[in-house]
């Protein structure tokens, strides 16, 4: 059995699944001591990234992971990631009794696999309302403060902001100044004050 797992076939794929046992081993843990390890990532300070951040959350969004935490979406991933890899190189080895060359499995696996995650992370979302940042209404927006978290929001350029409602639930939403010389830079507090079709206007925090 060990071999299978190991087999030059098998072993990234051994490797994703050993990352998921390894990581809720680590959250079981942490919840004794009354830590817990989801949120964790999306609470991390991310570089500056100044160039096509809408385009960057967009396709983050594409793959919703503004659904769900960071972390259990990259568990998600590893997961399906590491099951597929094992049920392509059992079905080509019981039905043509072949084994796929690595270089074809991991793309698959790894394509095919985050598609499927951006499906289940929906399913997942509904399962935790709290994570979703449609859980209130775009007019209880209005005012909220929020901090930048990637990016430099300068007019018509929008960035990702952060902001926790009165029920402790975090939201992302895009935004751009409401002045047209303002710049807004990772870190920088800011309110809120205006929906647009793409993004929200805001102001600076005084």
């Amino acid at each position: 059995m060990l071999d299978i797992l190991l087999s030059d076939a098998n072993f990234w794929f051994s490797i994703a699944l050993a990352t998921v046992a390894i990581l809720f081993i680590i959250e079981i843990v942490g919840l004794v001591f009354g830590i817990s390890m989801v949120g964790l990532l999306d609470d991390m300070p991310s570089s500056n990234i100044d160039v096509e951040s809408s385009s960057i959350l967009s396709f983050g969004s594409w793959l919703n992971l503004d659904r769900v935490p960071l972390l259990i979406w990259l568990v998600v991933l590893l997961t399906i990631f590491g099951l597929l890899g094992f049920v392509t190189n059992f079905a080509t080895q019981s039905i043509a009794n072949i084994t796929l060359p690595v270089w074809v499995t991991l793309p698959f696996s790894a394509i095919v696999g985050t598609l499927l995650t951006s499906k289940v992370s929906v399913i997942i979302a509904a399962v935790i309302p709290k994570f979703q940042t449609s859980a209130i209404q775009n007019d209880d927006f209005i005012g909220a403060v929020a901090h930048i978290t990637i990016g430099i929001a300068s007019k018509g350029n929008p960035a990702e902001a952060k902001f926790t409602d009165d029920y402790a639930q975090p939201h992302y939403v895009l935004v751009e100044p409401f002045e047209d010389n303002e710049l807004f830079k990772q870190g920088e507090r800011i309110i809120l004050v205006k929906k647009t079709t793409h993004s929200w206007l805001a102001t600076r925090y005084q």
